[in-house]
């Protein structure tokens, strides 16, 4: 199942709006409060079923619409469900055509940090009814649970007929996590006496609990996806690579350096080769390494919230430098600092008035400000040089 287009309407801070979906990956990015989260949340209500307090109507509309269109088991399926309700206290009742493939959606929320929790015991498995998977589309799955899910599959790895083969191969994919950012890091065991995950690093054995937070960032998506696949998909059972539904993840750069922003994309869509990926971003580096018709760029015109028309280029953003993703792609007007501003503009001023000493002057503090190999100095001081007009001056 994968999602073609969405139409919004009327929907928290969105007046009128339409997207087209890449079928693989689509990240959308755009100012803070934009409404990217909300683009994320009407698509998970188009699954929900019940009462919901999260989505609101925006306060010039009479009623808040939501239309996707969905492509399920090669054919193409519509789904709508509007709602009035604009004060927080009251909640709205969504019931969507297509509860019944709630399944086919797992929504990560922002909180994807864990700290360390011991493991009393070894719980079983989740039941995933059809309240649960309502609850879920709504208000994101619980990634409290991952630590158990990951002990149960290492104990019962070995035992003969224990695990399904695709419980085997989706626990082989989770171990294969801890190595992807870093081939330096791999699973090691699970202790014995204490049901602790230990993972081998550069410097030794530590606790999982204990890796970065963007190590654990990866691990909560990862993990959270295929746990939840393996929940969800009881009878028959299938390995999470060849899950064929939609993936929403808020905020995908949550807590990773930025050499790692530009492969998350990429780690994610080897993961699960099947699955369609709708996230949001606020980093220009995870715009630089995807292709062009991958960005949903959102920014502001006439009060209206609409989809920015963005460069269709072979190579993606690959070839751009942060400066023009933000500035091009992500809608940031300035790229430099107010006091840098500031003082190019005195420069500028400065050589437009003849004044040689000025310019000498402001010269020095943009020196200091600017990177060591800034190309900016050598046009700056051509621009001095063309007013001087005394050797001594």
């Amino acid at each position: 199942m994968k999602i073609s287009n969405i139409h919004i309407s009327g929907v928290g801070g969105l007046g009128s709006i339409d997207i087209l979906f890449n079928n693989r990956m689509n990240i959308i990015c755009g100012p803070n409060g934009i409404g990217k989260t909300t683009v994320l949340e009407s698509i998970a209500h188009l699954f929900a079923w019940g009462q919901t307090s999260i989505l609101k109507r925006n306060v010039k509309f009479e009623s808040s619409q939501i239309k996707g269109t969905f492509t399920i088991d090669e054919k193409d399926v519509s789904s709508e469900v509007a709602f009035k309700n604009f004060i927080p206290e009251k909640s709205n009742d969504i019931n969507s055509p297509l509860h019944s493939y709630s399944k086919y959606l797992i929504s990560l929320k922002t909180s994807r940090t864990f700290d360390y929790v011991p493991l009393r015991a070894v719980e079983k498995d989740t039941n995933k009814d059809d309240g649960n998977l309502w609850t879920d589309s709504k208000q994101g799955i619980q990634l409290t649970n991952i630590k158990n899910w990951f002990v149960n599959r290492y104990l019962y790895y070995v035992h003969e007929g224990a695990l399904t083969k695709e419980q085997k191969a989706n626990f082989d994919l989770a171990k294969s996590v801890f190595s992807l950012l870093n081939p330096n890091f791999q699973f090691s065991k699970v202790e014995a006496s204490s049901n602790e995950i230990m993972v081998e690093t550069p410097t030794g054995l530590i606790y999982y609990e204990y890796l970065s937070s963007g190590f654990k960032s990866i691990l909560s998506v990862a993990f959270g996806i295929i746990k939840e696949i393996e929940f969800r998909f009881v009878e028959p059972r299938i390995e999470a690579k060849s899950f064929d539904g939609i993936i929403l993840i808020d905020e995908l750069e949550l807590h990773l350096h930025p050499e790692w922003q530009e492969r998350v994309t990429q780690i994610l869509l080897d993961l699960f080769p099947n699955a369609q990926f709708i996230t949001t971003t606020h980093s220009p580096h995870v715009i630089q390494f995807a292709e062009s018709n991958q960005v949903v760029a959102l920014s502001f015109f006439d009060n209206n919230v609409v989809r920015r028309d963005l460069v269709n280029s072979k190579y993606g953003y690959q070839g751009w430098t942060v400066e023009e993703i933000l500035r091009d792609v992500m809608d940031m007007e300035d790229t430099q600092t107010k006091v840098f501003n500031e003082n190019i503009q005195e420069f500028e001023k400065a050589i437009d008035n003849n004044d040689y000493k000025k310019s000498i002057e402001i010269y020095s503090k943009l020196e200091e400000m600017l990177h060591p190999q800034n190309s900016l100095k050598k046009l700056l001081k051509f621009q001095i040089a063309s007013i001087k007009t005394e050797p001594n001056d």
